[in-house]
């Protein structure tokens, strides 16, 4: 049979095609690196596709759209050419023909396009041109400077960009007063983390006589600066996203702009794209507008410092009282607002993000789950809610949009997360539920909040909240509204991250082309920016990606580093999955997870995948254990355990749901 779909690679060397409208995993068709026929990671291909006893096989029969091509490796040259050594697996052998190399020389770290082969053609060598060297500052870590190599992620910006950053941060305050609105004297304030260096969204809030409330969340105006076609534009869509390390930051801006003059710093005088919200008393989206302004931050309020005043345990954020009560009505409508998303039957269950704290030596002090208190809910809710007015905004102009989409998950991967729950022993009527709900596609997202609201507080709270993460579709970018699953509503975009995330800067310039009343109506214009958005959204998911593979890879890094002096100790754990070669375990401080194999079990092998027979008797997923750490490999960042008995604690959950 022929399918069409999306080429995968895995980082073994072969590939994935995903077919086209299938959200089923099962429906991947593996194609081995001889069967690629010069097709690239993201192309979208036609396949001859068969079945077999280990699933869907076939070979690339035809290209039908390219995608753009990048590879990092080391350069060496030859006599008459030269060879790229990827440091990813790549099934092509890489050639740098003479002239392509710019001024790379033998041994540098480079950042390669490839060549896309014209037809389709068996095909074991690809050509390639340098496209820069990866310089790294000296004072990075080898740790850093590996998974940036390896991701072929740039610290340093070309020349150009540089220059037209610099000369784009020379602002005329005045002549921008002249077409814009003047919320210089209106009171806002950011709040970030105590390290944050760019602060691209500040949050205000006026109480009118009838009641209701105007809220107003001003976003740094990047779109200002970073114009279309400019070196700049193209440096910042090729990274597309910032990157962030325990350490250290790779921004998507040169640091002139990103920490310069878009950072809404205190007392300073800043453009913004603005969206003000009128809130009923009980936080109903009442009527909105969009607009680009002036504005002057007065405050820079931290998560730190506004928690403990809003839990009751602190006196106001350097005693000012203006900007006290604001965060209380702030605080108030965020409440309301969050119980609104609730009753549409959105998703809401806590994965704590892991911080790493580093001392002044370098090395990881510290590994913890970082707190989520009401200060960050706050930012949270009137992100989402700037968001969906955003949404509507451009909806309602009738102009072209990049959603944030979330599909809904597979049949398959939400009856694998049911066996897993029914092994846990989940209580039955609860689990009943679940496939009822999965039977008839019907209030999926409200038994999922259910089961991870029945663990909450018990230690298989992340066990749960992890396998229910797992069972979702990732978001992604597309110009079609195909809803958000996790949010329980359609009509969502990013509008508010434009100093870090390239799509909001798509976002606003779409936003600016209302305000200029510019008109995409015709169906020429409109089309070709469909099909603008359309390339866009693919490329901006799959960088996504990759940076979100970079940072969580330095993360796992960092805490094998750290665990390197507890070699030895025991930890409380619990079992998260378990395969023919041993079973994995996540300790509970810190948060990590190792693999105890088969030959610390008395050579015990998995049966049906759920359960390890010891000694004495079984281990289930699950299960909470005690093991001992044994070895580390810090540079894949890998733990290794040791059961320290025979003994397995069976968790339940805390309570039993009415």
């Amino acid at each position: 049979m022929k399918i069409t779909g999306r080429v995968r690679w895995n980082p073994r060397g072969f590939a994935f095609v995903e077919p086209e409208g299938s959200l089923k995993k099962k429906d991947d068709v593996f194609v081995p690196a001889e069967g690629l026929y010069g097709a690239m990671d993201g192309d979208i291909v036609e396949v001859w596709a068969y079945r077999d006893p280990k699933g869907m096989r076939g070979e690339v029969t035809a290209i039908l759209q390219r995608t753009r091509a990048t590879v990092s490796g080391k350069f060496r040259a030859l006599k008459k050419w030269g060879i790229l050594e990827p440091f990813d697996p790549f099934p092509y052998t890489i050639i740098i023909p003479y002239g392509s190399q710019g001024d790379a020389r033998t041994g540098d770290v480079v950042l390669a396009a490839i060549d896309l082969p014209r037809q389709i053609r068996k095909t074991k060598t690809v050509s390639a041109r340098i496209e820069r060297r990866l310089d790294i500052p000296e004072d990075i870590g080898d740790d850093l400077r590996f998974i940036a190599l390896k991701h072929g992620i740039s610290w340093r910006f070309p020349a150009e960009a540089e220059h037209e950053a610099d000369k784009a941060s020379h602002i005329d305050f005045s002549s921008e007063l002249t077409r814009r609105r003047d919320l210089r004297d209106r009171i806002l304030f950011t709040i970030d983390g105590i390290t944050a260096k760019d602060f691209d969204d500040a949050v205000g809030i006026e109480k009118s006589p009838d009641g209701t409330y105007m809220a107003t969340v001003a976003i740094a105006d990047v779109a200002h600066v970073v114009k279309p076609g400019s070196a700049l534009d193209s440096e910042a869509f090729n990274r597309s996203f910032s990157v962030y390390f325990p350490d250290a930051v790779i921004p998507m801006l040169p640091e002139v702009l990103s920490n310069g003059i878009m950072s809404l710093q205190p007392y300073a005088d800043r453009l913004a794209v603005v969206a003000q919200i009128r809130l009923g008393p009980r936080g109903r989206i009442m009527e909105y507008d969009c607009f680009e302004a002036v504005i002057r931050s007065h405050a820079r309020l931290t998560y730190e410092e506004v928690n403990p005043f809003l839990e009751g345990e602190s006196k106001p954020p350097g005693d000012d009282h203006e900007i006290a009560q604001r965060l209380l009505w702030l605080h108030r409508m965020a409440g309301n607002l969050y119980r609104m998303r609730r009753k549409r039957g959105c998703l809401d269950f806590d994965i704590p993000e892991v911080g790493v704290t580093i001392g002044h030596d370098g090395d990881v002090d510290r590994v913890y789950r970082k707190p989520r208190g009401p200060a960050e809910r706050l930012i949270e809710e009137f992100m989402l809610c700037a968001n969906q007015v955003v949404c509507r905004f451009l909806e309602k102009h009738r102009m072209p949009v990049l959603y944030r989409v979330h599909e809904p998950p597979a049949t398959d991967d939400l009856m694998a997360l049911a066996q897993t729950l029914k092994e846990i022993r989940l209580h039955e009527d609860v689990l009943s539920r679940l496939y009822r709900a999965i039977r008839t596609g019907k209030a999926i997202p409200q038994v999922m909040q259910e089961i991870t609201n029945l663990y909450e507080g018990g230690h298989l709270e992340g066990f749960v909240n992890q396998h229910i993460l797992r069972s979702l579709m990732r978001a992604r970018y597309s110009p079609h509204d195909l809803g958000h699953f996790g949010l329980a509503t359609k009509g969502y975009l990013h509008f508010t991250s434009p100093i870090r995330r390239y799509p909001d800067i798509i976002i606003h310039r779409l936003v600016k082309m209302v305000l200029r009343t510019k008109d995409l109506s015709q169906k020429k214009a409109y089309d070709k920016h469909m099909r603008y958005l359309k390339y866009a959204g693919d490329e901006t998911s799959m960088k996504e990606q990759k940076t979100n593979d970079a940072m969580f890879e330095v993360l796992r890094i960092k805490t094998a580093a750290y665990m390197t002096r507890h070699i030895g100790d025991v930890f409380d754990g619990v079992v998260t999955s378990i395969l023919s070669v041993g079973m994995f375990v996540e300790i509970f401080e810190p948060p990590i997870d190792g693999l105890v194999s088969a030959a610390w079990m008395n050579g015990s092998r998995a049966r049906r995948g759920k359960r390890i027979t010891l000694k004495k008797h079984a281990v289930a997923l699950g299960d909470k254990v005690k093991v001992k750490l044994i070895r580390v490999d810090t540079a894949r960042g890998h733990l290794d355990f040791s059961l320290v008995s025979d003994t397995a604690d069976p968790l339940r959950p805390k309570k039993k749901t009415q």
